[in-house]
């Protein structure tokens, strides 16, 4: 049985192939299927419908580094699906700090 269960989502996979309407199954922290997946289980179930499953989007330039020292779980950019930032690239940045 699959931990997570995320059906009739549209599924942008991040090749550059078209979306396409499916299922996707999560099993511990990976993907474990994608498809038409009917008669899957999983411990939990999200309906999709009208929502979008893609990876998650690199922010090469967020100018995040100092907001990371007060919000490090980085909610603000979570929400907007960012799961990777890229700082430090204006020739400065919060690392490294000297002194308090």
């Amino acid at each position: 049985m699959y931990d997570l269960l995320i059906r009739n989502a549209f599924i942008v996979d991040g090749s550059g192939a078209p979306g396409y309407g499916g299922d996707l199954t999560v099993l511990g922290e990976r993907i474990a299927e994608i498809g038409s997946l009917q008669n899957t289980q999983a411990h939990r179930t999200i309906d999709a419908d009208g929502l979008v499953a893609c990876p998650g989007f690199v922010d090469i330039h967020s100018h995040s580094d100092y907001h990371l020292l007060v919000e490090p779980l980085a909610r603000s950019s979570l929400h907007q699906g960012v799961t990777l930032e890229i700082g430090g690239n204006c020739g400065y940045s919060s690392a490294p700090i000297w002194g308090e």
